[in-house]
């Protein structure tokens, strides 16, 4: 059973992170609307774009990112307090950290999947995972709209 919960826990996280395989069904709207098509259809002056001073593109990575690394930790039995809200800053990239945080992003991904594939099958049952998909497919529909946002001068630099 863990492993048959792993491979579906491992192909939703897939699709997130990279969007849905050609012809076959998806679990969002768009087969490009995985987080790693997202971030590289974006510059990082895109990324940095904040509206009226709501989080960027570029902080909800950086906090998804955060959110993986404390996943992480906590199933290693580090469960000790964070600062939720600095995870989302600085709101802004320059075009090296914008290309940096999507290297860690990526590490931190690969890190979490190695350390749910040590789980028992009664933690994978426990939901150590799902929440997870849950908190990333959020934060990648609020990318999705704010990339709506950008205005036309910075989406054409």
């Amino acid at each position: 059973m863990k492993e048959h919960i792993l491979k579906e826990l491992t192909e939703i996280i897939r699709e997130t992170f990279e969007g849905g395989l050609p012809g076959q069904g998806t679990q969002y709207l768009d087969h490009n609307s995985g987080i790693y098509p997202t971030m590289d259809s974006l510059t990082a002056q895109q990324a940095s774009y904040s509206w009226n001073g709501i989080p960027s593109i570029a902080s909800h990575i950086r906090h998804m990112k955060f959110h993986l690394n404390v996943v992480v930790e906590w199933m290693q039995g580090q469960q000790h307090k964070r600062d939720w809200l600095a995870s989302f800053k600085p709101y802004e990239v320059t075009e090296e950290e914008w290309q940096q945080l999507k290297t860690d992003f990526e590490e931190t991904r690969r890190a979490f999947f190695e350390q749910v594939s040590k789980l028992s099958e009664e933690e994978v049952l426990e939901d150590m995972g799902h929440g997870t998909v849950a908190h990333l497919a959020y934060h990648l529909g609020a990318i999705r709209q704010l990339m709506h946002l950008v205005p036309k001068e910075v989406q054409d630099v």
